[in-house]
């Protein structure tokens, strides 16, 4: 299946970062403004967050809001963020509910298809396939691996 959203926003970010916490969430911002990606006049990020993997079946929607907004507040920027709802066509459906706009739902084409009407009518976006995102999970010294990402020097 191609990686490619049912739907496509106006302008979808450069690269997607998956955001487990706030911690991994304020270095992400934080490298990306010593590498001149954001700055005081940034009001869209051109950056975007993913959820962990599947988030929403067991952190829910208003979890991944809040925190999308903690970041937004501290950083000053707005952020394209997608919370990713596994096979769950039950929670992205909750999740559009909630106000969540972007979700990614794999699984069988069927079941995506029933959940990307409640989408498409709502104005919401519906991912099919999870994108790439860069994970900072692990024993990775943060800075220097979002420094080279954000230089563009990091294999991707």
């Amino acid at each position: 299946m191609e990686n490619s959203p049912i739907l496509s926003p106006p302008v979808l970010p450069f690269g997607f970062f998956t955001l487990h916490d706030y911690a991994t969430g304020m270095a992400v911002c934080h490298a990306a403004r010593e590498a001149g990606v954001l700055n005081a006049q940034t009001a869209l990020a051109p950056f975007g967050f993913l959820s962990a993997p599947g988030a929403a079946c067991f952190m829910g929607a208003p979890w991944w809001q809040a925190l999308i907004r903690q970041l937004e507040q501290a950083s000053g920027c707005a952020y394209f963020h997608v919370l990713d709802c596994g096979t769950s066509v039950g929670h992205a459906a909750l999740a559009r509910t909630q106000g969540q706009k972007s979700v990614i739902l794999e699984g069988e084409a069927e079941r995506i298809a029933a959940a990307g009407v409640l989408y498409q009518t709502s104005g919401g976006l519906l991912f099919s396939v999870r994108p790439p995102s860069f994970d900072l999970t692990g024993p990775l010294c943060t800075k220097t691996h979002l420094a080279a990402y954000f230089m563009r020097s990091y294999c991707q």
